[in-house]
């Protein structure tokens, strides 16, 4: 059961230090993709070494999340952001404990390999409907007050871009 946190830490560590603000939008359908298709060795009923090697692949999808950070951000009035990312937080702790509840009603159906399974066929899925709003293109360049980034380069606040 470690793994996956470990996973987790590694991931963001990764993608944190490695990929400017800018860059770490075009990644984020990808690692959704590997937050969730590891899961579907669970189908297997693997061991022990296996199920371990899979939660830790899981775990390194969760740095997707810093990718939608900055777009969200960007997207608030600067005066409601710290209200927004704590309805974001309050949201997202309240959906882990709701998935987990009703993915346990299915595994006492179908089995718990199953079960993971198919949460992993789900976080598959959604990889596959954020491309519908998440073009992996660059996006047009938009002037960023909140962070000061637009473009990759350093902007002062709200100052327009350098010509």
């Amino acid at each position: 059961m470690g793994c996956l946190p470990v996973g987790m830490i590694v991931g963001d560590l990764l993608v944190g230090r490695l990929l400017r603000p800018p860059t770490r939008e075009r990644p984020v359908v990808p690692l959704t993709a590997l937050m969730g298709l590891p899961l579907l060795g669970f189908a297997a009923e693997p061991g022990v070494g296996v199920s371990s090697c899979l939660l830790l692949l899981c775990g390194f999808g969760f740095a997707y999340g810093l990718g939608l950070q900055r777009p969200f951000l960007d997207a608030l009035p600067q005066e409601g952001q710290g209200q927004a990312f704590g309805l974001l937080g309050s949201g997202s702790m309240t959906l882990q404990g709701v998935g987990p509840a009703c993915f346990g009603a299915v595994a006492a159906g179908v089995g718990t390999g199953c079960a993971i399974a198919l949460a992993g066929g789900a976080a598959a899925l959604t990889a596959g409907w954020i491309l519908t709003w998440h073009p992996p293109t660059s996006p047009v360049p938009v002037p960023n007050c909140s962070t000061g980034w637009e473009n990759g380069t350093e902007q002062h606040a709200c100052s327009s871009p350098a010509r």
